[in-house]
């Protein structure tokens, strides 16, 4: 009797981890999508300008949003002159490059949202999209003209150069728009919080207004 339970028990429980997800299903994780090099995001070179919205308030529950905002901006504390100088994104995590667009005007500092389409609007931005092993997507947005290092349909692993930050589109400042993108459900966000989702998809989420780590997965 002991014996079949026993394995009634086995059973079951294979039956349960039949059920689970995969373990290689694990989310992608990401790393701060900007270089930290000294010269670059290092030494206060970046900061956070505005996360995305949750209704009047961000992940931890405070003000730095603005309506409508879909992801993060990291702001370039140096303005024009440190856009000229040259600040590098990085692909946060491996994935391939599927789509991008390139040599729209870069050099923005108003948009008109009553028009969003006129010049600086939503479809004037320089912008790079890469796909990840799970599925999921980055959105790299208002690049610098002409510094995308990378054609579509590239395979890339971890933090690569891959463009220069700019402010292209409906920007007013150089900054990195930065977004995640989840099949089946849309933009989330990365930060994990109180008011926000649950779950960081950093390795390193840091601390509020601070900026994530730059280990890769």
């Amino acid at each position: 009797m002991i014996r079949a339970l026993t394995r009634k028990l086995t059973l079951a429980l294979a039956l349960t981890l039949l059920a689970l997800p995969a373990a290689s299903h694990a989310q992608t994780m990401f790393r701060f999508p900007i270089s930290m090099l000294g010269d670059q995001c290092g030494n206060g070179g970046c900061v956070v300008s505005a996360y995305k919205d949750y209704g009047g308030r961000d992940y931890a529950c405070g003000g730095v949003r603005y309506s409508g905002h879909t992801g993060t901006d990291y702001a370039l504390s140096g303005g024009f002159g440190k856009m000229d100088y040259g600040v590098w994104v990085m692909n946060a995590a491996s994935g391939v490059i599927e789509s991008s667009v390139d040599g729209y005007y870069d050099r923005c500092n108003y948009w008109n949202q009553s028009n969003p389409y006129a010049a600086c609007g939503l479809y004037t931005a320089n912008y790079m999209i890469m796909r990840h092993g799970d599925g999921s997507k980055t959105l790299y947005w208002h690049l610098k003209k002409f510094t995308q290092q990378f054609a579509r349909n590239t395979s890339l692993s971890c933090a690569y150069w891959v463009a220069q930050v700019g402010s292209s589109g409906a920007s007013t400042g150089p900054h990195l728009h930065f977004e995640y993108w989840v099949p089946g459900y849309g933009t989330d966000d990365p930060y994990g919080g109180a008011c926000g989702t649950p779950f960081t998809r950093w390795t390193s989420q840091g601390a509020y207004r601070g900026l994530p780590g730059i280990a890769c997965q």
